[in-house]
């Protein structure tokens, strides 16, 4: 049998190896028989050697294989058909993938039945809001959907730190339903968070908003230049999306972050993208030939907006 797992999200690849592994542990439970390759440190040869070897206890072997794009995938592909893996009943062959790529042999052979493939991509912003509610019922928690909408801002699609956030808020025992201010008492927001936060309170033109993400970004010992550099990237990300909806593909954005971009372009006319990202480029050039204070020339192009 060949257990075939791939994808971009790390989290969900991690989480699915270790419960694969763990049900093999339950019903072989010498722990004889499992044997893991990560092809940054192992050699091919390495499990070649290893599947070909018999074992004295009648257990199913399992055999764990990791980053095989390191290796040569037309020698281990070679070897796959040779060993029929594909239709052995006492060998369990889990191969991981990092990557989504559909190109290749060996990624035809490993998605080709009777094999099992199971593909693990990045969530979209809706997609991680219902990971984290899940994730927090399973451990107790009841978040009210401020405090979802706070975790998803401050941590993106990151669901390894989300994760620990959640697991984080289990460990306070916070009774009753969990709101926002308590989820923020809690969780470090990361740049991303700050960034989106202002960048919303922008596109809503709410100023007062705005400035308080601004002001609480610079009290978090944010440098206003990364601040500045971080809304220009958001912005133009905006523009660019707004400039071609049909092709955002073409963006390679995070679907997370392609969402905000999405979002924020129905309250930004092409115009007034142009002449923000102008005011931004005008203030950058000033942040670096002049001794001005950053701190006040952010702030007045946020209130100036």
């Amino acid at each position: 049998m060949i257990i075939f797992l791939y994808g971009e999200d790390s989290f969900g690849l991690s989480r699915k190896t270790k419960e694969i592994i763990k049900g093999h542990k339950a019903k072989n439970p010498s722990g004889l028989n499992l044997a893991e390759f990560d092809f940054i440190e192992d050699k091919l040869e390495d499990f070649f050697d290893s599947a070909k070897s018999s074992s004295i206890i009648p257990e199913k072997k399992l055999l764990v294989l990791k980053n095989i794009n390191k290796i040569d995938s037309e020698a281990l592909l070679r070897f796959l058909k040779k060993q029929n893996f594909a239709n052995r009943e006492d060998v369990i062959l889990l191969v991981i993938s990092s990557s989504d790529s559909a190109h290749g042999e060996l990624f035809k052979y490993l998605t080709k039945k009777p094999n099992q493939s199971q593909s693990f991509k990045p969530f979209k912003e809706y997609e991680v809001k219902i990971w984290v509610r899940q994730s927090a019922d399973l451990l107790g928690i009841d978040l009210t959907s401020e405090a979802v909408d706070f975790l998803v801002t401050a941590c993106g699609a990151d669901l390894w730190r989300l994760d620990s956030e959640i697991k984080k808020l289990a460990d306070y025992k916070i009774k009753g339903v969990v709101s926002k201010s308590q989820v923020e008492e809690l969780a470090v927001a990361s740049a991303n968070y700050k960034i989106f936060e202002l960048t919303d309170a922008i596109a809503k033109k709410d100023k007062k908003r705005a400035l308080g993400a601004l002001y609480k970004a610079l009290d978090n010992d944010e440098k206003p230049t990364e601040l500045l550099g971080l809304l220009a990237w958001q912005m133009r990300n905006v523009l660019r999306f707004k400039l071609n909806p049909e092709k955002s593909s073409s963006l390679k954005l995070h679907p997370f972050v392609l969402d905000k971009a999405k979002a924020a372009a129905k309250l930004f006319s092409i115009e007034e993208l142009n002449a923000l990202l102008s005011k931004i480029i005008a203030l950058d050039l000033s942040f670096k030939t002049s001794n001005c204070d950053e701190r006040v020339e952010l702030s007045l192009l946020i209130a100036g907006l």
